[in-house]
């Protein structure tokens, strides 16, 4: 089974908060989620969207063939090219370097899975893409809202 995938990230630079959401569509159904944490990197978000997925499909999909990744990210597409084609040796950057165990972990399902790495342009009417960035946003204030109650 082909599934498709949406991941985006959602940086609150005032707050050092970040969400992440997720949007799958296979011909089963689609699925929906989202999270957040303090960070101060958008890009780490970025990365842990795709990880979420990632995780997900391993848990929750049987008979994964193909799944195809949109992402705005272009860097985790590069990332993911530059692994592929240099034999395994990871693309140098210091951004690398500094999610490393992050990039590695989403490395990793690429070994497992037949992955098709897309990059889409953010906030261009793209449905998969806006939903995952929508889950994103709410989910930041979602948590932002728990931390004022609190």
């Amino acid at each position: 089974m082909k599934i498709e995938v949406y991941t985006d990230g959602s940086y609150f630079e005032n707050y050092s908060l970040c969400g992440w959401g997720v949007y799958i569509e296979s011909k089963t159904g689609q699925t929906k989620f989202s999270g957040s944490c303090n960070c101060d990197n958008p890009l780490y978000v970025e990365l842990l969207a795709v990880l979420k997925a990632f995780e997900y499909i391993e848990y929750y999909i049987y008979d994964v063939t193909t799944i195809e990744i949109f992402t705005d990210c272009d860097f985790i597409v590069k990332i993911a090219g530059s692994y592929k084609t240099k034999r395994r040796r990871l693309y140098r950057a210091k951004s690398t370097l500094k999610f490393k165990k992050l990039i590695n972990q989403i490395l990793g399902y690429t070994s497992i899975f037949k992955v098709k790495w897309n990059v889409v342009k953010s906030h261009r009417g793209i449905i998969g893409n806006e939903i995952a960035d929508n889950l994103a946003k709410k989910a930041v204030l979602l948590h932002l809202k728990q931390k004022r109650e609190d």
